[in-house]
């Protein structure tokens, strides 16, 4: 077995030239040290150094040791340099979404972050969108903003705020007329929503799961598309109720909640359970703070 007592033993034996310099200098008496490396040596069960010789003389196999030393203890030192002074030793975060509409309220989360922690760069991959949970346990991402709590052994998962999801209509949609919408009041209705399947949207989850949709659906990319096509009777959509202004205040949609009791679900941060990063805890906490109240 080789370990950094090793390495650093016969770095310092190649920088002093001598057993007792090298004791000296690790705080060793010459016996100490010589027994320490015959031990090594019968470990190894190799030779690591020629005896009588001034300066010291490496073996082959001592050579590769020192090789070895003279990439590794850098490394060591800077990693123990970080935890010493606190430094965070991630220099890099990935973050995705699993919600659409969260990037209203999450740039501005972002843009803090990167004021407050410049050493640290934060990524926002907008390309893993779905299955982003299981991205993380890839090391292809660090966290993701997600309502779907799943993997526990391996994720956790921080809350961040309850988000509800309203029914958006246009005025004059009959629907409009009612003060809370029921299951059965979309089953024919032209849905529309993010190109997402349906086995993962919340509204056919938790709301139409008992109840077979016979309506139709139509797949637009971006928030403000669906809202403007809701506002011009192109159809119902299901979306988080920050989203509502300024359409509502315009009077060009009315929101509705979907049952007596709301759609509600909670939003959380997930990472590894690993990851016990300063740099991770500080965009928990600036989440939390732009969240939608």
């Amino acid at each position: 077995m080789i370990d950094l007592k090793l390495l650093r033993t016969l770095q310092a034996l190649q920088q002093t030239g001598s057993l007792q310099a090298a004791a000296s200098r690790l705080f060793l008496t010459q016996s100490a040290l010589s027994h320490q490396l015959k031990d090594a040596e019968n470990q190894l069960g190799a030779s690591l150094f020629i005896r009588k010789t001034q300066p010291v003389q490496f073996s082959s196999q001592g050579k590769i040791l020192l090789e070895l030393a003279a990439q590794i203890l850098p490394l060591v030192d800077i990693a123990a340099a970080q935890l010493k002074s606190g430094q965070a030793l991630v220099q890099t975060l990935r973050l995705t979404v699993e919600c659409h509409a969260c990037f209203h309220w999450l740039l501005p989360a972002v843009k803090a972050f990167r004021q407050q922690w410049p050493e640290v760069t934060l990524s926002l991959d907008t390309d893993i969108e779905h299955h982003a949970v299981e991205a993380l346990l890839k090391d292809e991402l660090d966290l993701v903003l997600t309502t779907d709590v799943r993997l526990e052994g391996q994720v956790s998962f921080q809350p961040l705020f309850e988000l509800e999801l309203l029914a958006y209509i246009y005025p004059e949609h009959p629907l409009a007329a009612k003060t809370v919408i029921e299951p059965e009041d979309l089953q024919q209705e032209k849905l529309l929503s993010y190109p997402i399947p349906p086995e993962r949207q919340d509204l056919f989850r938790y709301f139409l799961k008992k109840n077979q949709f016979h309506g139709q659906q139509r797949q637009v990319g971006q928030a403000s598309q669906i809202l403007q096509l809701v506002a011009a009777g192109e159809g119902i959509a299901v979306l988080p109720a920050w989203l509502a202004e300024p359409f509502v205040s315009q009077g060009l949609i009315v929101t509705r909640p979907l049952g007596e009791a709301g759609l509600k679900r909670q939003m959380y941060l997930a990472s590894r359970r690993d990851d016990t990063s300063a740099a991770t805890q500080a965009l928990y906490q600036l989440l939390r703070r732009f969240a939608p109240q």
